[in-house]
């Protein structure tokens, strides 16, 4: 170690940049470091005598650090040897053969970070020779699976790494991963996988899937703490994994263990030492304040020595911040305070028979609060609104893993994962009322300036899955796997406008008087009123094999998988509307040793997948979904609520019809809450989104905690599930029928019937009266139609180099263009899953195609430790990317397409010309960097520190969304256009006490 006496600045400085030194941290490791499920890991390897020959019938017996039990099996005539389904942790190996003398080490970890593959070489027995040689111990490349991504142990990470305290930080700390940017501050918690959108990944967490079934996004949050391991798959996923076309999150938690642990820590994120953001137009980030103050408290041991263990946390949270608006009187609080606890207990019959429990609570509630803001002396007054924001829920899982034999081990789970959401508002009379005659942002004037609408949705997901793991052998060794899944998911939502709806108040201007239908100057108001309400519910289940199948001396192992998953969906009437039958997905990969080590591995994948329909469509669609928009002249406004006073219907709109309610033909109508008929709006035909995935790549173990890599993936769309306007193919159908063009353009104008169906293919739907009152079942031509096929393809190389004891880093080269980001649209921060605006209408897909939301060229990421004295470790984590591409997203011009005009916005469209997606201006590099110093103190039998994470210590201020409207909704061009929308965090520290034992 190092004395401080002797270190000067310089070689201080140098040692932490070099991050060389031997502490452990947390590992970025691609290809994943071995074969795993969701929960458990496998240890395997080869034993050999000292010229390498195999030694067939070793004993290799295992017991865990830990907990004390054991499981023991033999090599094969390979030398080879698989222990499958084991709990992660350390174990103390016991090697063992006729001949040999025994090999013995203690506490070697098989985790999710480190892997499981150990190749052991073992010496004569002794003959008396004074020198007594023991036989080795090697970590070889694990050839047990092709999957790439990276695996982290959370527990070493959180205490030598700077990082934020989220799932989405782990997350990014993943080559190929990108986080969220939109107008929609809510996508900067998400992360995009593998080109993928962030509504495609899946998300586990002890076997249980946590992922919102109705959007797709992440869970609510957990506590740092709770969790062991959390491994991310961006590509190369085995059978048994489903359901995503973007990326597996793959969560462990904390465990008990022989001895007993107890800790308590402390966490303050002072706002008196956070930097402040530059402000834009409408958010004054100078006067903003955020501050966190979490208290974790943990204990963990044995119930019964060996056989019984209990873990447990409780999170005390508090985290306010309060943010004020720069062209208005309004600022907002937000305080959530909601705790969490988790536990979880672990109980062996024997060391073949492990019973395991989870529980844990994420249920909370944010507290948003708007203010009177003084934009003078900068102060804040009275409470004017707000609303209770529901999110979290309860959740559990039960599993049973039991070996029967050497050859068959058995596993089952059963659990439920409940979701609440949705905003209570404190005001549920008063309707939200925007001013945009002054403002292009539009200045709330109502009494209610927080939200529109009354929310309220509970969702729950029930499972249960059965697996068997069987090894044996038949030219070669054979590990395969078996098993099924099954999940039922019920969503029960109430979602409604306030009041007799939302109003926004305009004037006519230049731009908007051709569509409106009135001089310019003229004042008018719309009247949006909006009501989602039903219970629905999905139904999932999915077979899988996987066989791994070893050759050559274990020198190739082929990975030989086949899923089938079934998706069906059930509307309000609780009948299926879509059942997707059998989908059949491969599987497929290699690892070869070229050299024979076990040190060089060069793999390669290709996997199909398939996402199943969104829960969002059961209400959206086959529900009973009423929305739609009123325009009146403009009479000033009345009451102390500025309700705006309604003036003679307008009905000069272009694309209105009568409105639900009153009749009368002001209003543009999308659903009117008519009965729900699944043949006229699902395609007969319809598949699930799918993906396809080549992988190709290298992995060199330089030393034991010395690897490097290189991989590269292409990902490429196939189907998708959208909403489309199905009327273009009804007219040609509708004058191949022998009807006149004027006839049929009567029938069938646009936008007055939507599908859920796949663009780019004929549909089969029953369509909308013809000219003469039939409605036929019919298969409209996808060259009718006018809608491409969509297209994502995603190409990525991936450079990474990981020492163990120190460094992490990565380079990733990406490359993502298509005409389709992937069930919503980040451009205009639309969250409406497979009904996004993209293929609403055929002049949407102009200029569509291009570099997609998600793309960023260049990512460069290093994190690490380095231990400086005994008592003192600093970490780094860095990254810099290059930035994103945007687009002028404005109005589809009235003679290009007199629907898609009607949605004042969406289309790749500024002021009448088309702009390819992602060609009208560059975004900013983004630069990070962290720092942390973690003190120990020096108490006998007590794990005490003392912690400072600064983050961004340069205090870069990249812009990390632009506004990227060309146009304001009424057609006139965005004053606003390429200003900031937000700005990265700015430089805040965050302090950390623990006290344990």
């Amino acid at each position: 170690m190092f004395r401080f006496s002797r270190l000067s600045s310089r070689a201080s400085l140098r040692a932490l940049l070099m991050l060389s030194s031997a502490i452990p941290a947390a590992v970025i490791a691609v290809p994943a470091a071995s074969a795993q499920d969701y929960t458990n890991i496998a240890a395997s390897g080869r034993v050999v005598a000292e010229d390498g020959t195999p030694v067939a019938g070793a004993t290799v017996r295992i017991t865990s650090s830990d907990r004390g039990v054991s499981r023991t099996v033999s090599t094969d005539d390979t030398g080879a040897y698989t222990i499958p389904q084991l709990a992660p942790g350390n174990y103390d190996f016991v090697v063992s053969a006729p001949g040999f003398g025994t090999y013995s080490e203690a506490e070697i970890p098989l985790t999710r970070q480190t892997g499981g593959a150990n190749s052991f070489r073992l010496v004569p027995a002794d003959t008396g020779n004074e020198i007594v040689v023991t036989g080795s111990r090697q970590r070889i490349a694990d050839f047990q699976d092709t999957t790439i991504g990276s695996t982290i142990d959370v527990g070493t990470l959180k205490d030598r790494v700077p990082i934020g305290r989220t799932l989405r930080d782990v997350m990014l700390l993943t080559p190929g991963t990108v986080q969220g940017s939109s107008s929609n501050g809510g996508f900067a918690d998400q992360v995009s996988i593998a080109g993928a959108s962030f509504t495609e990944n899946a998300f586990y967490i002890n076997g249980l899937n946590v992922t919102d079934f109705v959007s797709g996004g992440q869970p609510t949050e957990v506590p740092f703490d709770f969790y062991q391991s959390i491994e991310v798959k961006t590509g190369g996923a085995p059978a048994e994994f489903g359901r995503a076309t973007g990326g597996y999150v793959v969560a462990t938690t904390k465990s008990g263990s022989n001895e007993y642990h107890a800790s308590v820590t402390g966490i303050w994120e002072p706002g008196g030492l956070r930097d402040d953001a530059p402000s834009t137009r409408t958010t004054d980030y100078a006067h903003a304040t955020t501050s966190r103050k979490e208290l974790v408290l943990q204990a963990s041991g044995p119930v019964i020595k060996d056989h019984l263990f209990v873990y447990g946390l409780y999170n005390l949270r508090d985290i306010r911040s309060m943010t004020p608006q720069a062209n208005q009187d309004n600022a907002t609080t937000v305080r959530n305070d909601s705790p969490f606890w988790g536990a979880k207990v672990d109980g062996y019959i024997t060391g073949d028979h492990h019973l395991e429990f989870t529980y844990f609570d994420t249920s909370n509630e944010t507290r948003n609060r708007s203010h009177d803001w003084d934009r003078t002396g900068y102060t804040l007054g009275d409470e004017t609104g707000g609303t209770n924001a529901r999110a979290g829920g309860v959740n559990y899982v039960g599993r049973y893993t039991g070996t029967f034999a050497p050859w068959l081990t058995v596993s089952g789970a059963y659990g439920v994962s409940k979701l609440r959401s949705g905003n209570l508002p404190l005001d549920t009379v008063n309707p939200q009322v925007i001013d945009y005659r002054t403002d292009p942002a539009g200045v709330q004037i109502g009494l209610n300036k927080v939200t529109d609408a009354f929310s309220k949705t509970d969702n729950k997901r029930e499972f249960y899955r059965i697996d068997t793991d069987l090894q044996f052998h038949l030219l070669g060794a054979h590990h395969v796997r078996i098993g099924y899944d099954h999940e039922t998911d019920q969503q029960t939502q109430t979602f409604e406008t306030i009041g007799e709806g939302a109003f926004k108040i305009y004037t006519v201007t230049d731009e908007s008087a051709e569509r409106i239908g009135l001089p310019v100057g003229s004042e008018y108001y719309t009247t949006r009123v909006y009501a989602q309400n039903g219970v629905a519910h999905v139904r999932n289940e999915a077979f899988y094999i996987q066989d791994q199948w070893s050759l050559l001396d274990n020198r190739l192992r082929l990975d030989l998988g086949l899923r089938n998953d079934r998706f069906s969906n059930q509307g309000v009437n609780g009948e299926s509307f879509f059942k997707s039958g059998d989908l059949w997905a491969p599987r497929l990969g290699a690892a070869f040793d070229p050299v024979g080590d076990g040190r060089t591995r060069i793999f390669g994948s290709y996997g199909k997948y398939f996402l199943p329909m969104a829960g969002d469509i059961n209400l959206n669609v086959a529900g009973s979904l009423v929305t739609y928009t009123r325009y009146n002249l403009f009479n000033g406004v009345s009451g102390e609520g500025n309700i705006p006073v309604a003036g003679d219907p307008i009905l000069s709109v272009v694309n209105t019809k009568a409105c639900p309610d009153t009749g009368i033909a002001n209003c543009e109508v999308s659903a009117d809450g008519s009965p729900f008929n699944p043949a006229g709006a699902i395609d007969a035909g319809i598949k699930p989104q799918s993906a396809d995935e080549f992988i190709i790549g290298v992995e060199r173990q330089l030393a034991d905690h010395v690897r490097v890599g290189a991989s590269f993936t292409h990902r490429r769309l196939g189907n998708v599930i959208e909403d489309i306007s199905i009327d273009a193919g009804a007219r040609a159908y509708c004058t191949a029928q022998g009807f006149t063009e004027e006839a049929c353009q009567n029938a069938y104008p646009g936008g007055s019937q939507f599908v859920i169906a796949n663009p780019g293919r004929d549909v089969t739907v029953q369509i909308n009266p013809l000219p003469d009152g039939t409605t036929p079942i019919a298969t409209l031509k996808a060259s009718d139609l006018g809608y491409p096929d969509p297209k994502r393809n995603y190409d990525a190389l991936t450079l990474t180099f990981d020492q163990e004891w120190s460094l992490s880093a990565s380079y990733t080269l990406a490359f993502n263009k298509g005409n389709y980001e992937g069930g919503v649209r980040s451009e205009n921060g639309q969250l409406s899953i497979n009904r996004s605006a993209d293929f609403d209408s055929p002049g949407f897909v102009n200029g569509a195609y291009g570099y997609l939301p998600n793309d960023r060229r260049h990512t460069f990421r290093a994190y690490g430790s380095y231990r400086l004295f005994d008592v003192l470790d600093l970490g780094l984590n860095a990254l810099v990317q290059s930035p994103a591409h945007y687009s002028c997203i404005g109005a589809v011009p009235v003679d290009v397409d007199a629907y898609a005009n009607t949605y004042h916005g969406y289309g790749f469209y500024c002021q009448g010309k088309v702009v390819p997606r992602g060609t009208a201006f560059d975004g900013d590099w983004r630069t990070e960097f962290n720092l942390s110093a973690v003190g120990r103190l020096p108490l006998e039998n007590v794990d005490a520190s003392i912690r400072l994470d600064v983050f961004n210590i340069f205090n870069s201020q990249a812009v990390t969304n632009y506004n990227n409207y060309g146009e304001i909704s009424d057609g006139s061009v965005n004053p606003d256009y390429r200003s900031p929308n937000a700005y990265q965090t700015p430089r805040y520290v965050r302090v950390t006490a623990k006290l344990g034992f």
